[in-house]
């Protein structure tokens, strides 16, 4: 069967992250392979019937400008290998080889090379079955990336009970192409034109490099920096928010918002020991450190997007990690600490407040457009980055036969140094009605995580061993 579509434009935002694959790898317990793969397999056929242009690849146009495009595949959909499968001899195999392995696509892919719009890998161990979904941050944000895995979970049930019940599917099959159209003329809503120097810039690294390049960068860059998932005490967290919360009045910037998130107390609490960690020496006031939190900007445009929007809608909260007070963060001591993440969370919770908005969404469109090439502008990478996963609810998700519930998350790719990702919250609940522990992945320099889970700010709020 042929798949036919017309090629789907992606929007200037979509052009903003990384051109890279993000995989997020699922964690079953599990002893029953075959119906797992044909649990999967089944789901993502019916999936791709109602959404065929998931199974398409990314290519460039470069006439009227360079954008990017989802075309149909150049086979047949049953030439498509849209889920692949590997098996292991050891349950023990998963930590003894190269993540690269475990994944259906590399993180990287050149332009000049096919690039698909999602693809999986069902990799079979003796007691447990790890399924990678990996897709083109091109075309999804984390959110839709999100939203997507849940439509599969609701074909892969639907499939073996051979309903059609797949609500979630019909309703992105009814409105996605349409909202992406609308998003794309974003820029020619741009009244108001901002200055985006700080958070854009030309892409990190050349889109047309080899993989075997990229390979050796991503190698050397796994021997020099550690992945490692922290724990954050809901309660500990709650009481470090009230102490800060009465902080505020001594702030300025209380005049614009006087709320503050577990969120930010997190990301201002990371970002202020990551960076004690990383550098030894105090920023220099004309050449600060900064921290930026991804921010979802579907329900803070006007008019909002709905949740099941699924191209890229995220945009960097920027901030200085001293606050634009001079101070020496190294040698600080705990009230000075405490006052600081008031500071900065209560900065972080402004300007979300203040610039995340339709006004901004509309400026950078313009940006990206005007530049002719999109591929040319990309987000920029500060010294911490803080983005946020927590919201997908994977652990409630049912796949299905053979597979069932999720055990455990992981993202299955090596970040630079700073950079952390909230995960799922590991709940049976789509709606919870607990807050569960945070769970975050950090990256550091080889050596630096021991000295940073003893930082003396962020082992107030770390769960209990």
């Amino acid at each position: 069967m042929a798949l036919n579509f017309e090629p789907i434009g992606l929007t200037p935002l979509d052009h903003i992250p990384a051109k890279i694959y993000i995989p997020y790898m699922l964690f079953f317990n599990s002893t029953q392979p075959k119906p797992a793969i044909q649990t999967l397999q089944n789901g993502l056929a019916k999936l791709v019937s109602e959404l065929p242009w998931l199974a398409g690849d990314v290519i460039a146009h470069t006439e009227p400008e360079t954008r990017g495009f989802i075309h149909p595949p150049k086979v047949s959909l049953n030439e498509v290998e849209m889920l692949s499968v590997k098996y292991f001899d050891r349950d023990e195999d998963f930590r003894t080889h190269a993540v690269s392995e475990y994944l259906p696509v590399p993180v990287f892919v050149p332009a000049t090379k096919q690039r698909p719009v999602i693809r999986l890998q069902a990799n079979i161990f003796p007691t447990k079955i790890i399924v990678v979904f990996s897709w083109m941050h091109l075309v999804f944000d984390g959110s839709g990336a999100g939203t997507v895995l849940h439509a599969l979970t609701e074909c892969c049930r639907a499939a073996a009970d051979e309903s059609d019940d797949i609500p979630l599917t019909k309703t992105i099959a009814a409105t996605a192409l349409a909202q992406r159209k609308e998003v794309s003329t974003w820029a020619s809503k741009a009244e108001t034109r901002l200055s985006h120097d700080l958070e854009l810039g030309p892409p990190a690294f050349d889109s047309n490099i080899s993989i075997e390049q990229w390979g050796a960068m991503e190698s050397a860059m796994g021997a020099a920096t550690s992945t490692r998932r922290l724990t954050f005490s809901p309660e500990k967290v709650a009481n470090l928010k009230a102490i800060c919360t009465k902080l505020l009045p001594q702030l300025p910037e209380t005049s614009i918002s006087s709320f503050l998130s577990s969120n930010d107390i997190i990301a201002a609490a990371l970002g202020i020991a990551l960076d004690r960690v990383m550098h030894e020496e105090p920023a220099d006031p004309e050449n600060p450190r900064w921290t930026f939190t991804a921010t979802d900007l579907r329900h803070r445009v006007t008019p909002p997007l709905p949740d099941t929007y699924l191209g890229n809608m995220i945009f960097a909260a920027w901030n200085r990690i001293d606050c634009g007070v001079k101070r020496d963060i190294r040698n600080q001591d705990n009230e000075a600490d405490l006052l600081h993440v008031a500071q900065l969370a209560l900065q972080t919770r402004a300007r979300i407040t203040l610039h995340m908005n339709e006004v901004t969404a509309y400026s950078c469109s313009a940006q990206v457009v005007e530049s002719g090439d999109w591929y040319e502008t990309e987000g920029k990478p500060p010294n911490v980055v803080l983005t946020s996963w927590r919201h997908l609810r994977c652990y409630a998700l049912d796949f299905g036969p053979g597979l069932g519930f999720i055990e455990d998350f992981e993202p299955g790719f090596s970040l630079i140094p700073g950079a952390c990702i909230v995960l799922p919250q590991r709940t049976r609940e789509l709606e919870p009605t607990t807050v569960a522990p945070w769970e975050v992945s950090v990256t550091t320099m080889a050596g630096q995580y021991g000295t940073l889970v003893e930082d003396r700010l962020l082992s107030q709020i770390l769960a209990d061993e």
